[in-house]
């Protein structure tokens, strides 16, 4: 079935995940698996594409570097202290008030030897944090009366601003 007669679509996108989007010459369509939208451009308001990096995921990123700083530099010393008493309260004996804090030592002694694992992971997490929010996303904002619908598609994709570009050619040469 083709829509506006027989003219075919002006331009099409790819969308991740699946799906396209088409242009025609009076409307927009878009089409998933599971999904079938027509969008009239006489309906259509403004289109703009931008390539927006997430400041999110770049600060989150640096939170958990810094993080990642601070539980392996305590650490170390948090481990020496902790079983350093812990010595001094297993050579002191196992009764009452010493017992107790021989087994409070001895957690914080083996909290300190995990501390550099998850100083690692927090690494990891934080450099695939910063990457994914320096890759950023290229987003298409279709405005129409009362709504907008936005089109994301990861990293710069010069394809989403060349195809809003036909859009908004279209758009101009409308007659309303």
């Amino acid at each position: 079935m083709a829509l506006d007669g027989a003219a075919g679509p002006i331009g099409r996108f790819d969308l991740p995940g699946g799906g396209h989007l088409s242009l025609y010459r009076s409307c927009m369509v878009e089409r998933t698996s599971t999904h079938f939208e027509t969008l009239p451009l006489a309906n259509v308001v403004a289109v703009r594409v931008s390539f927006e990096r997430d400041q999110r995921k770049l600060g989150w990123g640096v939170v958990l570097v810094v993080m990642a700083l601070m539980l392996f530099a305590i650490s170390g010393p948090l481990g020496m202290f902790a079983g350093s008493a812990a010595a001094d309260m297993a050579s002191a004996g196992t009764q009452g008030v010493a017992r107790a804090l021989l087994i409070l030592f001895r957690f914080f002694e083996a909290l300190a030897s995990l501390m550099p694992a998850l100083a690692l992971a927090s690494v990891l997490g934080g450099f695939a944090l910063g990457y994914f929010g320096w890759r950023g996303s290229t987003v298409l904002h279709v405005t129409l009366a009362g709504t907008e619908r936005a089109f994301v598609s990861r990293g710069q994709n010069k394809l989403l601003i060349d195809f809003a570009e036909l859009v908004g050619e279209r758009l101009m040469s409308l007659e309303r």
